[in-house]
């Protein structure tokens, strides 16, 4: 004879007193600061640099909310032997050098004349890094 229980699962709530409310400014903020920058790049450069801004940014953002990260992959790796991290990696380093390779050497796609780009370090690439840094601490990496 055997004795079954079954338990009733168990929901875990707060109340409504302890959740925490969003503060809106900060979203505010980051998407005057985004336009801003958008129509800045549209006006001095070009619609394009606007339009790769724009995917930059929301490359970023998707990346952010994704806890994707290389450091954390890495550290999960180390620390808890899970490699899912590393292998989504792997496989995002495969799949753009798949495609990224036969377009540099055929050296157009869709009528764009494509290269490979080197330049002299400069201001814009200091305030990049610098920014890229503040992202990384931001996103926890």
């Amino acid at each position: 004879m055997t004795v079954t229980s079954h338990a009733a699962p168990v929901s875990i709530s707060l109340p409504v007193s302890d959740r925490r409310a969003i503060d809106p400014r900060p979203l505010a903020i980051a998407v005057l600061l985004f336009i801003l920058g958008l129509l800045a790049i549209a006006q001095a450069v070009s619609w394009r640099q606007a339009a790769l801004f724009t995917v930059g940014t929301l490359a970023g953002l998707v990346l952010y909310h994704a806890a994707f990260g290389f450091t954390s992959a890495w550290r999960v790796f180390i620390s808890d032997r899970r490699g899912s991290g590393l292998r989504a990696q792997m496989l995002m380093l495969a799949l753009t050098c798949a495609v990224f390779f036969p377009v540099l050497a055929s050296g157009h796609v869709f009528g764009q004349a494509v290269r490979g780009s080197l330049g002299p370090l400069a201001a814009s690439v200091i305030a990049g890094a610098f920014i890229f840094g503040i992202g990384m601490q931001l996103g926890g990496g």
